[in-house]
């Protein structure tokens, strides 16, 4: 029996209402093939259709984050046009899934992330990177193109920054990621676990419908005209306004108490 190549732990064996899903393939630097690639996408999937993940941490095993594609698997020469097309969708179905999750994503960097593993990083929410970590577009040193991961990467950092690693391939360090908006929180090894709690603890602290509007509209915003981003701005604020769990937000503020949010437990 093959092992599992990612794990997901549910929110009884870590902190209320958040998954964490481990990137499970250490021997081979948590590096992507077809299964992994699979398990992840479907992970992601049945995380989607539940409303009570509040959030979810996104990590890997062993000393390595991830590192992108397993050559090994990519450089085989059997591999035909048709599977080679389905395995850059799998990839791109994979982001996309992972980049749509109605809650937040926490990226927990516990090692460094070259290629493929750099898009994971893109899709997440939010980083947390050990302050030794350190990152690279690995794929043209090797003939290949960072091409499915590209459109995430350039979302977020913009095509200078790109310009400059992606053509290079060269290693840069988790400070640099953090300038340019990959990362948001670089660490010291001791304090990344810490430094994780208090982001989840923060998502668990605000409402869970609010979080996964918030998310929604920032998502959408993006791909709409500017009348058709107005539009909607109102329409979410209107709709949040008069949902429930505004309601008890506005009313614990005003009796300086902390919220009871709807269909959460009192605490």
């Amino acid at each position: 029996m093959q092992t599992r190549q990612t794990i997901l732990i549910g929110s009884s064996e870590t902190r209320d209402g958040f998954v964490q899903v481990t990137l499970n393939r250490p021997a081979r630097r948590n590096a992507f093939d077809r299964l992994m690639v699979d398990e992840l996408h479907q992970a992601f999937v049945e995380i989607g259709r539940t409303r009570s993940v509040r959030g979810v941490i996104l990590t890997g095993a062993g000393s390595v984050f991830c590192a992108g594609a397993d050559l090994h698997w990519m450089g085989s020469e059997t591999v035909t046009m048709v599977e080679a097309r389905r395995d850059a969708e799998s990839l791109l179905e994979l982001l996309q899934a992972i980049d749509a999750c109605p809650c937040p994503v926490i990226g927990k960097m516990q090692g460094s992330a070259f290629g493929g593993g750099i898009g994971l990083i893109a899709v997440c929410d939010i980083v947390v990177a050990r302050a030794d970590a350190m990152l690279a577009f690995g794929e043209v040193r090797v003939g290949l193109v960072p091409a499915v991961i590209a459109p995430f990467v350039l979302r977020k950092t913009g095509s200078s920054f790109l310009r400059r690693y992606g053509l290079t391939g060269e290693p840069f360090s988790a400070s640099i990621a953090k300038e340019v908006g990959l990362v948001h929180e670089v660490v010291e090894p001791s304090a990344l676990d810490d430094c994780v709690d208090h982001v989840a603890e923060l998502v668990n602290c605000s409402a869970p419908g609010a979080v996964r509007e918030t998310k929604a509209l920032l998502r959408t915003l993006g791909t709409l005209s500017e009348d058709d981003q107005w539009k909607l701005a109102v329409e979410t604020n209107v709709q949040a306004r008069l949902s429930p769990e505004a309601r008890e937000g506005m009313r614990a503020f005003c009796e300086r108490r902390k919220p009871v949010w709807p269909g959460t437990a009192v605490v």
